[in-house]
């Protein structure tokens, strides 16, 4: 199986309690790596990331996790509220995907 095959795979089994985290951060590598080491520390399971660029020197990631919101609304939250804080990060919320479907 290839990497991107794996990877679509991984989108389709998305589940409505999904929560999905979006942060505006400058284009650091490091800064990322840290974020996403947040999502590890915790024993999260990570469904998808995606990047891009916002603007120029910005970019925009957003983190998948897997698990019911009752199990992970609080992780969820408090990993944003400890990424925000870091030094390069512009802005950061989480959402759930089925409130952000019916929007």
């Amino acid at each position: 199986m290839t990497w991107i095959e794996l990877m679509s795979l991984l989108k389709l089994s998305r589940t409505a309690t999904s929560l999905e985290q979006v942060f505006l951060l400058e284009r650091d590598a490091g800064l990322l790596c840290r974020i996403l080491g947040l999502y590890a520390a915790r024993g999260l399971d990570v469904l998808g990331v995606d990047y891009a660029y916002a603007a120029q020197d910005v970019m925009k990631l957003r983190v998948s996790v897997a698990g019911t919101i009752s199990e992970t609304a609080e992780v969820v939250r408090v990993l944003v509220d400890k990424a925000s804080t870091f030094i390069g990060v512009l802005a950061a919320c989480e959402q759930d995907l089925e409130e952000r479907r019916a929007a």
